[in-house]
């Protein structure tokens, strides 16, 4: 997509989002658009909005929840991964915010194990299974590395604070 379609793409949801600004799904195009562009603080600004708006969207809660893992809010992606808990077994976005719970807890075989259910339990939303796919695929790499003992390993076993969350495998392009 070349910058003047996108940038056309985020006008017309923009557009859209202030002629029906208590339309929770058209608040969740807004802020997936937000984040891709990496305008993050409006992009959290928007999933929170549309979480507010729909507290059914759940789609938009993991999307949330991935982007403040990704600005090292861990506490923050907790909170809002937590309700997907309740979904049920079959659902891959409970396994999906197992994942995210387990990596922020440096549990990183949960981690997997997690991810890779709820990919395999995905079977209607590709992009959403490319995203988990290359998330597994960044963390993978980003374990592998000599040197990037995981924090377990060094007697950690509580949440990390904020500034400790790993972010090389952000898929906003986010790096801290």
């Amino acid at each position: 997509m070349s910058a003047d379609e996108a940038s056309s793409d985020l006008a017309e949801l923009r557009r859209a989002a202030l002629e029906d600004p208590r339309n929770g799904v058209l608040r969740y195009l807004l802020a997936a658009e937000l984040a891709h562009l990496q305008d993050y603080e409006s992009a959290l600004l928007e999933f929170s909005a549309a979480i507010a708006l729909d507290p059914s969207l759940d789609i938009a809660r993991l999307q949330l929840g991935l982007l403040h893992l990704t600005l090292t809010q861990a506490d923050h992606a907790l909170t809002v991964l937590a309700p997907l808990e309740d979904l049920p077994d079959d659902n891959p976005l409970k396994h999906f915010q197992r994942g995210l719970t387990a990596l922020i807890h440096d549990n990183v075989p949960a981690f997997f194990q997690s991810m890779q259910h709820g990919i395999e339990l995905n079977t209607t939303n590709q992009a959403l299974q490319r995203d988990m796919q290359m998330l597994l695929g960044h963390v993978s790499q980003a374990t592998a590395t000599p040197g990037s003992a995981s924090m377990s390993s060094a007697g950690v076993t509580s949440v990390p604070v904020a500034g400790d969350v790993r972010t090389d495998f952000s898929l906003y392009g986010v790096k801290h």
